[in-house]
Formats: C-alpha cells, sequence, structure tokens
C-alpha cells in the first residue's frame, strides 16, 4: 500500500509540474501564475509526501539497499529544490532540465537501473513475473533404481545386501518427517520476514515487480540463486540469511501453488 501511495505521489507532482512547464514554455505567465497560486500548498504537500513515503520505504527496504536506490534519493532531494526556485523564477533551461530529471528518476525507480535497462536474466529458467515457464525444470537426474536396472554382474549377495539396505531406508524414513516440518516453518517465518513485503504471503501480490510464485516452475537451483544473488528490485540475501536459511526459504516457497 505503501508503495502504491509513493509511485502515485510522484505520478502527480510529474504532472503537476509537467503543466506548470507547459505554460511556462508557451508564453502563458499569468494561466500559469494563477496556476501556482491554487496549487501552492498541493506543491508542497506532494513533495513532502514523496520524500516521507521514499524514506519508510528505504527504511524497510529487504536486505542491502542498492547503489540505483540510494541515487535515485539523492538526486529527489536535489531536484525538488531546484525545480521549485526555477519555476518561482521562470527560469526555463532550469526547469527544462529540472524536469528531465524527475522523468530519469522515475526510469531508475521502475526498471532498477541508472541505465534504465532492466537486468538481463542470467538462468534460463527464470520466469517472467506472473507467468508459468512453459516447462518445469527438474531440480537433478532422477537417482537410479537398483531393483530395476540390468542385474548383470550383481552377486545374489550383493542383490540381498541392496534391498536390504532398501528396506532398512525406508523403514527409517518416517521419523524424518517431523524435521521437514519444522524446515518449513522456519522457511515461512523467514519468507514472512524478508519477502512478503513484495511476493505477499501467498505469493501472488507481484509488488515492484516480484513474481507470482504460485504459477512459477522455477526450480529449486533457480530459487536458491535468485534468492542468494538477487536479480533486478530484488535484492540478494546471501548476506543476511545462512545457507540452511535460504534452503527453508525456498523449500516454503515451493508450497505456494
Amino acid at each position: 500500500m505503501l508503495l502504491r501511495l509513493h509511485v502515485l505521489v510522484i505520478l502527480a507532482f510529474l504532472l503537476f509540474f509537467a503543466v506548470k512547464a507547459a505554460l511556462l514554455f508557451l508564453g502563458r505567465q499569468e494561466a500559469l501564475r494563477h496556476l501556482r497560486a491554487r496549487t501552492r500548498v498541493v506543491d508542497s504537500l506532494l513533495g513532502f509526501l514523496i520524500l516521507a513515503t521514499g524514506g519508510w520505504l528505504l527504511a524497510t527496504y529487504p536486505g542491502n539497499i542498492p547503489g540505483w536506490l540510494w541515487t535515485k534519493l539523492g538526486l529527489v532531494l536535489v531536484l525538488l529544490p531546484l525545480a521549485i526556485a526555477a519555476m518561482r523564477r521562470q527560469y526555463k533551461p532550469g526547469v527544462a532540465l529540472t524536469l528531465l530529471g524527475f522523468l530519469y528518476v522515475y526510469g531508475v525507480a521502475e526498471t532498477g537501473s541508472l541505465t534504465l535497462r532492466r537486468p538481463t536474466r542470467p538462468l534460463a529458467s527464470l520466469a517472467a513475473p506472473g507467468l508459468p515457464e512453459a516447462v518445469a525444470t527438474p531440480d537433478a537426474a532422477p537417482p537410479v533404481d537398483t531393483l530395476t536396472t540390468d542385474p548383470a554382474g550383481i552377486s545374489e549377495a550383493e542383490a540381498a545386501a541392496i534391498s536390504a539396505a532398501s528396506a532398512s531406508a525406508a523403514q527409517a524414513s518416517p521419523p524424518a518427517e517431523p524435521e521437514v516440518d519444522v524446515a518449513l516453518t522456519e522457511g515461512k517465518v523467514l519468507f514472512t520476514k524478508n519477502c512478503a513485503v513484495c511476493h505477499g504471503s501467498d505469493g501472488k501480490l507481484g509488488l515492484n515487480g516480484a513474481h507470482d510464485l504460485s504459477k512459477s516452475n522455477l526450480n529449486t537451483t533457480g530459487r536458491v540463486y535468485m534468492v542468494t544473488q538477487g536479480l533486478g528490485k530484488m535484492p540478494g540475501f546471501k548476506d543476511q540469511l545462512t545457507p540452511e536459511q535460504i534452503q527453508a526459504v525456498v523449500a516454503y516457497s515451493l508450497t505456494l501453488k
């Protein structure tokens, strides 16, 4: 909700500023004077809301704050007073430059990049936000089934030993279930704390370009990479979470179907 308010405030400020710039460039000083007189309080309120909502989003940003976000904040702090001063003095070059600056800041916010390019995806199996991959990616090659492979070269004693080991593994597997439950519980707690702000508790929120986890067929390996390294606006959590915690988050995310 706060992110949507921040974007709405920025768009409203850009709209007002663009209208005033158009009146200035068209030489309609009288209309510009009346508009500025009527929107002086609105301009101040929008400027305050931009800084307040932006600062709050920065304070609650999950993971390490990327460089493009710091640059965006710095540009806003510089452009706001310059734009107000240029418009007050009706200095056309200053108004034009600050307007271009605001448009650049908006582009940086939308792309998460200072070059206004969305990062290329390093894994072919990554899904587009909200869209499932065409083919699910397997975690690994399936294990060899020793009971159905060609028994040539295996003695009766070896076959009996394999069967006994398989039976023992099957009997030992039930006690492992509580450990899986504990891992999923930890994963849910970590997901709620670090991921739900953009993905939502059900994985479908999609804020800030977040993928719809309920539709993604991205496998465990791909998700571990995403959580560890980050991609685009999503920060990497390799410095905040241990490998075991990342595995727990990924395991929980796979249940969001």
